[in-house]
């Protein structure tokens, strides 16, 4: 609720400065694709790491928070130690997904500071594929909106 009455702050201070809604608009789609470009970079880090990560067998053991971390993620205990999952835990199927019994096949980080596990494998994927699809598809609106007005 914050958010959208700032935002109507912002909209309504822009129009009394003298912004036309186009230009507003413009501004909020250049802003969304430079959100989505930061994103997207993200991800591509993240699938730097995964290349030069190991893929190891690895037992679930507890949902911690770890370090500064503001959200619970997964510990693994693999064969450099216990290892927090790059990504939060999920919430609504923990019971499902995190089995203290299974042996799974984690990615562990080059520097050993993180594992990747299928959770984190599939959001790293979705998150490439669909950062890269919004950010083509914002780029080729731009251009077809504005690419030829002065």
């Amino acid at each position: 609720m914050e958010f959208l009455l700032g935002l109507a702050i912002i909209v309504i201070i822009l129009l009394i400065l003298g912004f036309g809604p186009d230009v507003i608009i413009l501004g909020a789609v250049i802003l969304l694709g430079a959100l989505t470009a930061l994103t997207e970079i993200f991800f591509l880090y993240c699938d730097v790491r995964l290349i030069f990560s190991k893929r190891r067998s690895a037992v679930f053991t507890r949902i911690a928070k770890h370090g500064k971390a503001k959200y619970e993620s997964a510990f693994y205990m693999t064969e450099a130690g216990e290892l927090p999952n790059i990504f939060p835990c999920e919430v609504i199927m923990r019971n499902r997904l995190y089995d203290p019994e299974k042996t799974v096949k984690v990615h562990i980080d080059a520097g050993k500071r993180f594992v990747y596990d299928r959770n984190a494998l599939l959001t790293i994927l979705f998150g490439t594929l669909l950062g890269a699809l919004l950010c083509v598809l914002i780029a080729a609106g731009l251009f077809l909106l504005y690419g030829g007005r002065p």
